[in-house]
C-alpha cells in the first residue's frame, strides 16, 4: 500500500477524484476554507490545499496504468521512471489537519487574537487581530510606547500566537 501524486488538469481535482473513486481508487483530496473579498464582503470558499494535486493510494496489485487516461488527470508524478511515493509521515501530517470531508484548518485570526508581525521570517511586534481589510491587509493593535496603536499590516505577515 503506498501513496502517490497525481497531478490534474486546471480546476479539475475534484472530476478527477470522483472520476478515480468510481474506478476503485482510494483518494485523498485536502481542500481548505480561504477567505475572500467579493462585493466588500469577507466570504469563506473551499479551495484544494495543493492546487492541482491529489493523492491517490495503490494497492498491492492494483491496476495504476488507467490513472493517467481518468478524466481530469494530466499525469502521475514520477522521478525518472519511478513513480513518486509520498512518505507516509507527510501524509499523516496532512491527514492530521484535516477532518472527515478532508477539509483542513489552517490558523485564521479571530477577533481579540494574540498575533505576532513576521518580517522575513523573524518575529519583530507582537498585537492583537482586529479584522480584515480585504484580501491582503488587515487592522492590527500593536502597543508602541505604552499605548495602543491601530495599524494595518499585510496578512502574510501575521502569525497567530498559541
Amino acid at each position: 500500500m503506498s501513496w502517490i501524486v497525481v497531478n490534474t488538469k486546471v480546476n479539475n481535482e475534484l472530476k478527477a477524484t470522483v472520476n478515480l473513486k468510481r474506478q476503485g481508487f482510494e483518494v485523498f483530496f485536502p481542500r481548505v476554507k480561504k477567505l475572500s473579498f467579493s462585493l466588500n464582503k469577507l466570504r469563506e470558499k473551499i479551495k484544494p490545499l495543493f492546487p492541482g494535486y491529489i493523492f491517490v493510494n495503490l494497492k498491492e496489485n492494483q491496476n495504476w496504468l488507467k490513472i493517467n487516461s481518468t478524466f481530469g488527470v494530466k499525469f502521475i508524478l514520477k522521478f525518472g521512471e519511478k513513480k513518486y511515493i509520498l512518505p507516509n509521515e507527510i501524509l499523516k501530517n496532512i491527514k492530521s489537519k484535516c477532518n472527515n470531508d478532508e477539509i483542513c484548518s489552517l490558523d485564521l485570526c479571530k477577533k481579540g487574537e494574540n498575533i505576532s508581525i513576521v518580517k522575513n521570517n523573524i518575529p519583530s511586534l507582537k498585537g492583537i487581530f482586529i479584522e480584515y481589510i480585504d484580501e491582503k491587509r488587515s487592522f492590527v493593535f500593536i502597543n508602541l510606547l505604552m499605548r495602543k496603536i491601530k495599524t494595518k499590516v499585510l496578512n502574510s505577515n501575521i502569525q497567530v500566537l498559541n
